[in-house]
């Protein structure tokens, strides 16, 4: 860790490289009180929750895959949720309706890899080698069914 440490940490950086945004259909609710079956450890970890947390089906298939457990059997512990057929907390007036809620988080900059630079070595060929961290920018769109929209006020800004 010690050979990434910055030289100058209040600089302003700007990223080298900006990913592709990515957008997560949230289409599950997992029942904090069944979330045993995932994990022993949810409880605890996700304790501030209070009643559910949300996910996709395809993590729940790559947990099932990785864990080596039936895939009907974790889903006993998940509500299923169709986000289209709810409106957009955003365009919802009633405060107590379920809505589907968006929330927006981007990472403005994080290592992302290695720099490579040319160079010419002693005879004058050119050579590539590595000079230093690539930086990244990526920007993650979450959306899940809010129980009501008083949960997601942040979507109206």
């Amino acid at each position: 860790m010690s050979k990434l440490r910055q030289k100058n940490p209040t600089a302003i950086r700007t990223p080298e490289e900006e990913k592709n945004p990515e957008s997560y259909f949230l289409d599950l609710k997992l029942d904090l009180e069944k979330a045993h079956v995932l994990s022993p450890h949810i409880s605890s970890l996700c304790s501030d929750a209070k009643e559910t947390l949300h996910s996709r089906e395809s993590d729940i298939r790559l947990i099932s895959r990785s864990l080596g457990k039936d895939h009907n059997t974790l889903l006993s512990a998940v509500k299923r949720t169709y986000p289209p057929r709810y409106q957009r907390c955003k365009e919802t007036s009633i405060a107590n309706k379920a809505c589907l809620c968006r929330y927006d988080i981007c990472i403005g900059w994080y290592p992302c890899g290695l720099k490579y630079c040319r160079g010419k070595d002693a005879s004058g060929k050119v050579i590539s080698y590595r000079c230093g961290i690539k930086t990244c920018k990526r920007c993650y769109s979450f959306e899940y069914v809010a129980k009501q929209k008083i949960f997601c006020l942040w979507d109206d800004l």
